[in-house]
């Protein structure tokens, strides 16, 4: 009688994915377990991250890796980034071409220092000090 495949659920196929190449990679545990991490927050708070900025952050660390590897490994964290933004039903260009280059941040920072600011300091003032502040966080 065949085995019945059981399906995975989208976190549980990239965690899999992911201890494949911790197995064959040991130096890339500390950043495969973070991105572990990041990925389960997708799943449990897509309600908190309506706009699934931590997916896309995600998305962007898996096809920008901090570790060397081989084809293979690369082509699996390749297809584990495909299947989040399949997942989230992200086009391509809301990923951030790097993990911290999320494009809506100056704006929600801007946003924020307006509410909080209001009266105190002119909007072109605003601007300028949300623009510092998103490019600090960017580094």
């Amino acid at each position: 009688m065949p085995k019945a495949t059981r399906s995975l659920t989208p976190t549980q196929e990239l965690t899999s994915r992911l201890m494949r190449i911790v197995r064959t990679c040991p130096a890339a545990a500390g950043e495969v377990l973070e991105l572990v991490f990041l990925a389960s927050r997708i799943e449990a708070a897509t309600l908190a991250d309506p706009e699934y900025r931590d997916a896309r952050r995600v998305i962007s660390r898996l096809r920008n890796p901090l570790w060397e590897m081989g084809p293979a490994d690369r082509e699996a964290l390749l297809q584990a980034a495909e299947t989040i933004r399949r997942v989230c039903r992200l086009k391509e260009e809301q990923i951030p071409v790097t993990p911290l280059a999320d494009a809506g941040e100056r704006a929600r920072i801007e946003v924020r220092l307006a509410a909080a600011l209001a009266g105190e300091l002119p909007p072109e003032q605003i601007a300028r000090v949300a623009g510092v502040v998103a490019a600090a966080l960017q580094e």
